[in-house]
């Protein structure tokens, strides 16, 4: 009898299936629970105490405890206490212990040990990996992880099965991979030769353990008494030492039982009475980190050469990938099936339990960088949070291209497109800020969406704010920094609606906030995660503004249900410069050169279409007292260029030279979707003031400059 066991070994947790012949592949409990914790704590007698102990001996004593073992694989030692522990020892002593429990559900000793790896491990990584299992079975082999999530979904882990039906040949999948400490997002192909990794990337410093202290950190602020009764126990008080380990597992438990129900009350400690959380707390504490995950999965499956619309499907993976909010706004931004299924933990090892069963040796894992051939569909419109992952190029760093480099850039080379298609102009009536609630500066107005109830001050307005940025401003461009405060109504969680903040001007034009804008030591630029009752937090941001853009208020605006809300406080903008602020434009359709991902392209705008129902629906205007505009352009590549990536980098301005943003790519009516090589039409959406005169259209490549071409 041979009996084959795969271990996932995780960041916090590690999945063991085990394969008898003649049986189904079988996952394996460990202390009671469907995996084994991959924590290592070394006791005072020098012993390697793996799992659950491991855990509650490091709550007294945490300089023995290795809580995530994975992390340390590149490295030889790891101080433990006062001992220099071998990393490979450290490693084996869990692999030993999940390989001793694949023995007794077996009843045999295991021959196979198969042990899965992430998609991008280093040799030096799988190496230590495979040394800390020397021994541990007769053979020992290795897979990586999104390709035992792919045999997964293509088999449904039975052995022997092709799954050639789910998963034909040339078929892409999407896998994302939420695990104890890592967030793993990868793209697979089926290929004569196996499932095939064509893209990977990872998130280090999210997974469900900081879902896990998110939700913690809610009670505490929000429970009276708890943080006290939870505050660093001594080591002799072994009550309040085992509450701190219940604690952690109680929140846990409750996270994965608002999966499925709308309200659970945890056990506290110490006495205190059960707290009540409901699903609607949960999607509010875990908004922030499952939005950031949400738009790193589009980024990375886009950075493998792959439209989402191509995907087969969206297989998901680790036990937090349950909470409905990931689902909900996975599916709003994947227009592909997101398949969960009953054990999202348990995928990665059964699939490549399948793998290793129904092959003498399990397939050689192949890296590729070549983007699929996009098949023949129709593409789904990527929503904005799309464009801002992707591209997002602030105005300040925006330079005309033919001002720096000359003459020498000069082609008298045109490209031109048929007349555009006729379609219904897209406008919604109303003006800028219809549904908004008037404030003013320096006094708290409340802002309440049904979920978020806080109260926002704008404290301070500078206009412009020379004296801070002043080394930071090009030529026709002023800094504004507002300063906003809020005091939480009720528990709230970041962002606070500081993520709906605006400038806006007198046409209606709505001014996004720049990220990463070195700012005053004065003036905080970030806020804690979540906020108590009657608890204040304050942020500052930073506007890039043409010199000739008066700015009329500071707003916040939220499009719920079809609807705006939010807050205007009028202001007093600086004095709009007179003049023009940017180089002499080009003509439409003059061919400039771009680089754009590294690919040589030529490039020029052709046109704007200003009743574009032919290329967008309805739905694109958002916002009371706005207007879609589609720019036209033409891209010739000698190599394969997201279509994305291309429209990312073009930026409508008005006749004052204010930036705009693409909302939308349109697919439609001749326009490239995909990846595309050639002579292709880019068709870019923007969403303007409908009373906003349009000026020009820059377009930039990898080195950050623009060429600029007027409209018509």
């Amino acid at each position: 009898m041979s009996v084959t066991a795969v271990v996932d070994f995780g960041s916090s947790h590690t999945v063991t299936v085990v394969h008898v012949p003649g049986s189904a592949p079988r996952v394996v409990s460990v202390d009671g629970e469907p995996w084994l914790s991959s924590a290592v704590f070394l006791s005072r007698d020098d012993a390697l105490v793996v799992g659950a102990d491991a855990l509650r001996m490091g709550v007294a004593d945490p300089s023995r405890l290795a809580s995530r073992p994975k992390a340390r694989l590149a490295e030889r030692e790891i101080l433990l206490g006062d001992t220099v522990v071998p990393v490979a020892t450290m490693v084996r002593a869990v692999l030993a212990k999940a390989v001793r429990a694949a023995a007794a559900v077996a009843g045999a000793p295991v021959d196979h040990l198969v042990l899965t790896h992430p998609a991008d491990w280093s040799a030096e990584r799988l190496g230590g990996l495979l040394t800390a299992a020397t021994g541990l079975a007769a053979g020992v082999s290795t897979i990586a992880e999104p390709v035992g999530a792919g045999v997964w979904f293509a088999t449904r882990g039975e052995v022997g099965v092709d799954g050639a039906d789910r998963l034909p040949l040339g078929a892409v999948l999407g896998v994302l991979d939420v695990g104890g400490g890592t967030v793993d997002v990868a793209v697979v192909r089926r290929e004569r030769t196996g499932i095939v990794v064509v893209g990977h990337a990872s998130i280090p410093d999210l997974g469900g353990d900081d879902l896990d202290q998110r939700l913690a950190d809610h009670l505490r602020a929000t429970v009276p008494g708890l943080a006290e009764r939870l505050a660093d126990p001594p080591e002799s008080d072994l009550v309040r030492l085992r509450e701190a380990v219940a604690f952690r597992r109680e929140v846990r438990r409750a996270k994965e039982l608002l999966s499925r129900h709308d309200r659970v009350e945890p056990r506290l400690p110490g006495g205190l009475p059960p707290a009540v959380l409901t699903r609607a707390d949960l999607d509010r504490v875990l908004h922030r980190d499952l939005d950031r995950i949400t738009a790193f999965t589009l980024l990375a499956i886009l950075r493998a050469g792959v439209e989402a619309h191509e995907l087969t499907a969206l297989q998901l993976a680790g036990g937090s990938t349950r909470i409905p909010l990931l689902r909900r706004l996975l599916a709003e931004v994947v227009p592909a099936p997101v398949r969960l299924d009953d054990q999202p933990e348990s995928v990665v090892a059964l699939g490549a339990c399948a793998v290793a069963v129904s092959h003498s040796a399990p397939p050689a894992v192949a890296s590729a960088s070549a983007p699929v051939a996009p098949r023949s569909s129709r593409l789904v419109g990527l929503v904005l949070v799309v464009l801002l992952a992707v591209a997002a190029i602030g105005y300040s760093l925006l330079r005309p291209a033919d001002a720096v480099a000359g003459g020498g850039l000069a082609t008298n080379e045109r490209f031109t497109l048929p007349a555009p298609a006729a379609g219904a102009p897209l406008v919604r009536v109303g003006t800028a800020t219809d549904g908004l609630v008037t404030g003013r500066v320096g006094v708290p107005v409340r802002m309440f969406d049904g979920v978020t109830d806080v109260d926002w001050t704008v404290r301070g307005f500078r206009d412009p704010a020379a004296d801070e940025l002043v080394a930071l401003t090009p030529s026709g461009v002023r800094w504004v920094i507002v300063d906003a405060s809020i005091r939480a109504r009720a528990a709230v969680s970041a962002p606070y609606y500081l993520g709906d903040t605006y400038l806006l001007d007198d046409r209606g034009l709505l001014i996004r906030p720049e990220r990463g804008v070195p700012m005053p030591s004065s003036c905080p630029t970030e806020t804690p995660r979540a906020l108590a009752e009657g608890q204040d937090a304050r942020q500052c941001l930073a506007f890039s503004v043409s010199a000739r853009t008066p700015v009329r208020a500071v707003v916040i605006s939220k499009v719920s249900d079809g609807a705006q809300v939010g807050v205007v406080v009028p202001v007093r903008g600086a004095e709009p410069a007179a003049g023009s602020t940017q180089a002499r434009p080009l003509p439409p359709g003059v061919v400039r050169p771009l680089l754009v991902g590294g690919v040589p392209v030529r490039a020029a705008v052709i046109d704007v279409v200003t009743s574009p129902g032919a290329y967008a629906g309805p739905g694109i205007v958002d916002r009371p007292g706005s207007r879609a505009v589609v720019v036209r352009a033409v891209a010739d590549a000698p190599r394969a260029v997201p279509v994305m990536a291309l429209a990312a980098r073009l930026v409508l301005r008005d006749d004052r030279s204010q930036p705009v943003p693409v909302r939308f790519v349109s697919p439609g009516e001749g326009c490239a979707a995909g990846t595309a090589k050639g002579r292709v039409t880019v068709c870019a959406v923007f969403v303007v003031p409908a009373r906003m005169p349009l000026g020009s259209v820059t377009w930039s490549g990898d080195d950050a400059r623009s060429f600029v071409w007027r409209l018509r």
